[in-house]
């Protein structure tokens, strides 16, 4: 009885700890945004004859596998593209991992509670929790873990300088979109917290709005508005982001504790399929890039042209760097989005399933040179 007790406050307490540790934060432009059942995850609504079927030399092909069923919590959009990619063409189903899908607004209360098994998103959502003994850990890095992050101002802004006493669109009041525009307009003389005014103006879509209705005069955003606002010609780019802080990580996975001890052979197979697909839809534009078009209901020049504009982040390492993720840390304390900075180790990271992805795939220092 006091066992079955402890369990459950423990449990409570990891609820607790994950919502209160993340209401005021923000991932990569928000949570992971997720949706679907299992049926909708694995086949992602495409219809089996349109797949794109698993290339011969997928290293899970023809293997005997045993099915396991994870929850999951991947992202969308240009954040998820080719992870989505091979969901949608069945490719972790033809590797014996059924993803379900789960419908998210918390994911760190959702890993408290036992909801979730693995996900992706911004490291400094996850970090605080698990230091505060919510059951998870980072198990390696996105396909690209540097910020991808755009700043774009209307016509009339054709200078940083320009900038001082503005409007600048922050994304969400708080989290890796906001501090990543503070420390690109500090590095260029403008002073985030005294020059601008600043204005949580959401992401993407919501975003790009406000930047043409003129509610904004500049904003931090993803791809492809940073190429629209050009094509369109409703506003140019100021800066991309990453060339200001090349250190600061900003995309991880993380999997449970419970998935870690109990299941660690699916996370090698989840990782595999992850970073073969990327790897894949980075070198076969042919076959990637009429299907991303599609996905991101855009066509296939303009599709074309947003993912090379970032392809020098598309680095497929999976294996985490303690050091920048540390930098990570060290920002968000700076511009008081913690109100301390975190020390990362092992108590944070597991890169053994990393190292494996990695060794196996021949991605990052295990690559051919």
């Amino acid at each position: 009885m006091k066992k079955q007790f402890k369990q459950q406050h423990n449990r409570l307490l990891a609820i607790f700890l994950a919502f209160a540790l993340t209401l005021p934060l923000s991932a990569c432009g928000g949570a992971p945004s997720v949706s679907g059942s299992s049926s909708a995850a694995a086949g992602g609504g495409q219809d089996t004859d349109d797949r794109v079927p698993v290339p011969e030399d997928a290293p899970w092909k023809n293997r005997d596998h045993e099915s396991i069923t994870v929850n999951s919590g991947f992202a969308l959009g240009m954040t998820g593209i080719a992870n989505q990619f091979a969901i949608k063409n069945g490719w972790y189903e033809d590797a014996g991992i059924i993803l379900n899908q789960v419908d998210i607004d918390n994911p760190v209360s959702a890993f408290g509670s036992g909801d979730i098994d693995i996900a992706d998103g911004d490291p400094g959502t996850y970090v605080p929790a698990i230091v505060n003994k919510v059951p998870m850990k980072i198990i390696s890095n996105m396909w690209r873990n540097r910020g991808a992050f755009w700043i774009i101002g209307s016509n009339d802004i054709k200078s940083w300088e320009d900038l001082k006493g503005k409007k600048v669109g922050t994304a969400a009041a708080t989290g890796g979109m906001k501090l990543t525009l503070m420390e690109t307009l500090s590095k260029n003389g403008v002073d985030p917290e005294k020059d601008v005014e600043l204005v949580a103006n959401g992401v993407r879509q919501e975003a790009y709005a406000t930047l043409t209705s003129g509610e904004v005069d500049a904003t931090v955003i993803h791809q492809p508005f940073a190429t629209l606002a050009e094509k369109e010609g409703t506003g140019h780019v100021l800066a991309k982001t990453w060339e200001f802080i090349p250190d600061y990580t900003t995309g991880v996975l993380v999997a449970s504790n419970r998935l870690i001890e109990e299941q660690p052979e699916a996370i090698e197979r989840i990782l595999e399929v992850y970073y073969y697909a990327n790897e894949y839809c980075k070198n076969n534009f042919d076959v990637f890039i009429p299907w991303a078009a599609e996905y991101l209901n855009l066509d296939e020049a303009t599709t074309k042209e947003t993912i090379e504009s970032e392809i020098v982040l598309w680095e497929n390492d999976p294996i985490v760097d303690i050091a920048r993720l540390q930098v990570t840390e060290d920002l968000l304390y700076k511009y008081g989005m913690q109100k301390e900075s975190f020390d990362v180790g092992e108590n944070v990271v597991d890169n053994r399933f990393a190292e494996k992805a990695a060794q196996d795939l021949g991605l990052g220092k295990y690559a051919a040179k």
